[in-house]
């Protein structure tokens, strides 16, 4: 799979780079391929072990898709602020992103569902609040998927003193 850039003076320097976005975020979104065509799909995930882990109800548009073609696509993102400058149109946004290719595979047993579910609850939920036990009929209940990275790519528009941002309101605060 070719993941190649072509801003190449984009390109975060170092794969610790991407691993820490990959940390970092909370959501990405998952591209998997149907009879229909592509689908695309919003996931809380974990990252672990150089894999990115979801889980999911057991059936559904997503499940089938990967249970018939396991190459997937993942994107995560973080979005800066919008910048004037003095190259191209004028203005710019400031990003970090990170494409991965791979291969899903359904995670099985309990135990290793149930270990990898701890840890995406870790993830989310703050060590100060009393989670309850994951009940194990719950667990027989969610499909946890690994996605096995086989390439990926990050870029990056840092902020620099040749930027200027925009303050620009919200859609939501007008």
């Amino acid at each position: 799979m070719k993941t190649e850039l072509r801003r190449k003076d984009r390109a975060m320097k170092t794969p610790r780079e991407m691993e820490l976005l990959l940390e970092r975020m909370r959501v990405g979104r998952l591209a998997v391929t149907t009879e229909e065509g592509p689908y695309i799909v919003a996931v809380n995930y974990f990252f672990f072990e150089g894999n990115i882990y979801f889980h999911s109800g057991l059936s559904g548009r997503k499940m089938e898709a990967l249970r018939t073609d396991p190459r997937v696509c993942f994107i995560v993102d973080e979005i800066g602020p919008q910048v004037l400058w003095e190259q191209g149109c004028g203005i710019s946004q400031v990003y970090k992103s990170v494409v991965c290719f791979g291969k899903a595979e359904f995670v099985e047993g309990q135990v290793e569902k149930r270990r990898i579910l701890k840890k995406m609850v870790q993830k989310y939920v703050p060590s100060s609040y009393a989670f309850p036990p994951m009940k194990s009929q719950n667990i027989e209940k969610t499909a946890v998927v690994r996605i096995v990275i086989e390439s990926m790519s990050g870029k990056e528009n840092a902020l620099s003193p040749a930027h200027t941002v925009i303050h620009n309101p919200s859609p939501e605060t007008g």
